[in-house]
């Protein structure tokens, strides 16, 4: 038979405290918030990523356009392509180059301002 002294000693030792379940409860609501605020960052930053990707192939497509063309027909101008205003401007190098610049315009998901990017490209007759 266990002494009474022994039994006392051994039931004080199981489990955890009061305190260090508040601890452990306090750490994980942290850890918890981190990730929160981790995947709303994230969320925001693929979406900005796409409405970039799409400025970069309403850009291409218009180089790929302004290639095809006739050499008579290559001129500057704007347009809005699916939430992408655009504008180019073609500069004339010598008799078989023309000089391309796109400025593309934006807001991106997680801005409430524009962004403008510029993309350049030559095509030759």
């Amino acid at each position: 038979m266990i002494a009474p002294s022994h039994r006392r000693r051994a039931m004080a030792r199981r489990g955890f405290t009061l305190i260090e379940l508040m601890v452990t409860v306090f750490l994980l609501g942290v850890g918890l918030a981190g990730l929160v605020a981790t995947s709303g960052a994230v969320s925001r930053m693929m979406g900005g990523s796409s409405r970039e990707a799409t400025a970069a192939t309403v850009a291409a497509s218009r180089f790929e356009t302004l290639r095809g063309a006739a050499c008579a027909s290559i001129v500057g101008g704007t347009a809005t392509t699916r939430g992408v205003t655009e504008s180019w401007r073609v500069t004339k190098l010598d008799a078989h180059t023309w000089d391309i610049t796109d400025s593309v315009s934006f807001v991106p998901i997680s801005r409430r301002s524009k962004v403008t990017q510029a993309y350049r490209s030559y095509v030759r007759c």
